[in-house]
C-alpha cells in the first residue's frame, strides 16, 4: 500500500502531532521538510487517512469516567449494546465475545485512571520480543483530570475534539471571538493529549484483541508496546489494564500467554470485538 519511506514520513507526522500537540500539516512540513513541495506532504497525509493508516487526530482529556464489565453470556448482548450506544452518558462501548460480552465507559465515579494511544516505533519489534521485565517494576500514575475549567472550557473542548477544526468556526458556534477560543484551547492542551493511532498495514488488516490483565510492570509493558510498529490502546481501571492490541496474525496472542506463564502478567482475560462505538471516532 505504502512504501517504507512513505510510512516513515507518516509516522513522523504522528510523532510530531502527539509530542508537539500541534496537528498542522503545514507546520509539520516546514519543520521536517519531507518533500520540497508542501502539496506532496498534504497528499501523502490525506492518502494515509483515507487508507486508515492514520486516523484524524482527536483531543482527549480524562474527566470522571467509570468502567463497567459485563461477563460473557454465550451470545453477544446486542440489545444492551444498543442501549449503551444510545446512552448520552456512555462515552465508549464495546460489544465482545470471549471473556466479556460488554465493556463500557460512562460518566460517573472515577475508576478510569489512565488512557493512552501508544506512540509506536517504525520500524518496530515483533510481539515475541516484548519483555516488560527489562524494566523495573512500576505502576502507571493516574492521569490528571481537568481542574478549574469553566463552561466555556468545556464548550471549546467539545467543539474542538477535532483539533483541526478552526477557532473561527468554533467561535461562531459558541458566540465568542476566535481569540477567546484560541486562549481556552491553549489552556485545555495543558491537560489533554493528542490521540492519533498509526497502523502501517491499514486499520482493517489487523486481528483485534481486547486483553485485560494485571501486572507489577505496568510502565514496562507500555514501554515495550511502544516498540511495536503499530499503536495499541491502553486503559487502566483500578488495578486492571485493558489493552486493545492489533496483531498481524491470531497466533501472536501466544506472546501474552507466555508472559502469563512466566508470571509477568496475571488475571489475563481475552475478548474479541464484535462492534464498538465512541464519541471520538463514530465509525470505529
Amino acid at each position: 500500500m505504502f512504501k517504507a519511506h512513505h510510512l516513515e514520513i507518516i509516522h513522523q507526522y504522528v510523532s510530531y502531532c502527539v509530542k508537539k500537540k500541534d496537528v498542522s500539516p503545514t507546520k509539520f512540513h516546514h519543520s521536517t521538510h519531507p518533500y520540497s513541495r508542501k502539496q506532496s506532504t498534504f497528499e501523502l497525509l490525506k492518502k494515509a487517512e483515507e487508507n486508515l493508516v492514520i486516523f484524524s487526530p482527536r483531543l482527549l482529556c480524562l474527566p470522571d469516567i467509570s468502567v463497567s464489565f459485563v461477563e460473557y453470556s454465550r451470545i453477544p448482548l446486542l440489545d444492551l449494546y444498543k442501549e449503551k450506544k444510545n446512552d448520552p452518558n456512555v462515552t465508549y462501548v464495546m460489544a465482545l465475545t470471549g471473556a466479556y460480552s460488554l465493556i463500557y465507559f460512562s460518566y460517573g465515579k472515577r475508576t478510569l485512571k489512565y488512557t493512552k494511544c501508544t506512540m509506536s516505533s517504525f520500524p518496530g519489534i515483533s510481539f515475541t520480543e516484548i519483555d516488560p521485565t527489562k524494566h523495573k517494576k512500576g505502576k502507571l500514575e493516574d492521569m490528571p483530570k481537568p481542574e478549574n475549567w469553566d463552561k466555556l472550557h468545556w464548550g471549546v473542548y467539545k467543539e474542538r475534539k477535532d483539533p483541526k477544526r478552526s477557532s473561527v468556526e468554533v467561535g461562531k458556534i459558541l458566540g465568542v471571538s476566535y481569540q477567546t477560543v484560541l486562549t481556552r484551547f491553549r489552556e485545555i492542551l495543558k491537560t489533554c493529549q493528542i490521540w492519533m493511532p498509526f497502523f502501517p498495514s491499514g486499520y482493517p488488516n489487523y486481528a483485534k484483541y481486547i486483553i485485560s490483565l494485571k501486572t507489577d510492570y505496568e510502565i514496562g509493558l507500555i514501554e515495550e508496546l511502544e516498540k511495536l510498529d503499530r499503536s495499541s490502546y491502553v486503559y487502566k481501571t483500578n488495578d486492571t489494564l485493558i489493552l486493545t492490541i492489533f496483531f498481524d496474525r491470531h497466533l501472536e496472542i501466544d506472546s501474552f500467554l507466555k508472559l502469563e506463564k512466566k508470571g509477568v502478567i496475571h488475571d489475563m482475560r481475552v475478548s474479541f470485538p464484535v462492534d464498538s462505538s465512541n464519541i471520538f471516532y463514530e465509525k470505529w
